[in-house]
C-alpha cells in the first residue's frame, strides 16, 4: 500500500496519475496548504521540507515528484510508463524528466512564488516578467519538440514523463500565455487528459 501526501493542484498531480495509471491500491492524505498544514509538526516530521507530495510506502518515505514518478515507475514496470534499462528510449526519457522539474518546474516556480526567491518587493515584478519571456522560449522549445516525431516526449510512444509536462502546463494557467496557446503543446494536453488515469486524478483533486 502507498500513502500519498497531497494539497489540490501541487506537484502531487504527477505522481498521483502514477499511481491511477499503475492501477495498484493506495491512500490519499490532504495537506491544506492554504491552512499552513504542510508547516505542522506532524507533517515537517515526513517531509522536512514542508512541501508536497510525499510518498510513503512500507518503512520508505520520499519527497519530490520526479523522483516519486521514477520510484514508482521502476517498481511497475508493468504499467510501461517508463522505458526500461537496456532500451533506447530510457536515456531520453530521463532526460525529459530531469529537464521538466529542474528547469520548467523551477521557472514556474519564479512565477508564482517571486517572494521566496527575492524579498524586494520592488524586485517582484520584474522577476516575475522575466519569468514569464523565460517560459515562453521554454513552450516555444517544447511546442517543436513534440511537433515531430510527437504526438509524445519519446515521439509515438507515451510515458510517465508527458503526464510530468501536463502537470507543469496547469501551473501555467494565469500566465499571459498559458501552455495551450502551443497548438502541439495543446495537442499533448489533450491526449494525456484524456487519459482515464489523468481524468480521475483531476477528479480526486477536485481540479479543471
Amino acid at each position: 500500500m502507498y500513502t500519498l501526501y497531497w494539497s489540490t493542484g501541487g506537484a502531487n498531480m504527477a505522481p498521483h496519475a502514477v499511481l491511477n495509471e499503475i492501477g495498484c491500491p493506495y491512500k490519499l492524505v490532504f495537506v491544506d496548504s492554504k491552512k499552513g498544514e504542510q508547516r505542522s509538526a506532524g507533517y515537517r516530521a515526513i517531509n522536512p521540507h514542508a512541501r508536497v507530495p510525499t510518498l510513503v510506502h512500507g518503512k520508505t518515505v520520499m519527497y519530490e515528484a520526479a523522483a516519486i514518478v521514477l520510484y514508482l515507475c521502476e517498481r511497475h514496470p508493468e504499467a510501461k510508463l517508463m522505458p526500461l534499462p537496456g532500451d533506447p528510449d530510457r536515456a531520453h526519457f530521463l532526460q525529459w524528466l530531469m529537464h521538466l522539474t529542474n528547469t520548467l518546474q523551477e521557472e514556474l516556480s519564479h512565477w508564482w512564488h517571486e517572494e521566496a526567491y527575492v524579498e524586494d518587493r520592488k524586485c517582484h515584478a520584474p522577476l516575475k516578467a522575466t519569468a514569464e519571456k523565460n517560459l515562453d522560449r521554454m513552450w516555444r522549445f517544447f511546442d517543436g519538440v513534440l511537433a515531430a516525431p510527437g504526438p509524445y516526449l519519446l515521439g509515438k510512444r507515451f510515458s510517465a514523463a508527458d503526464i510530468y509536462l501536463t502537470m507543469l502546463t496547469r501551473w501555467s494557467r494565469d500566465c499571459a500565455m498559458p501552455a495551450w496557446r502551443y497548438p502541439n503543446v495543446a495537442r499533448l494536453i489533450e491526449r494525456v487528459k484524456a487519459r482515464p488515469a489523468y481524468a480521475r486524478m483531476m477528479e480526486q483533486e477536485a481540479i479543471a
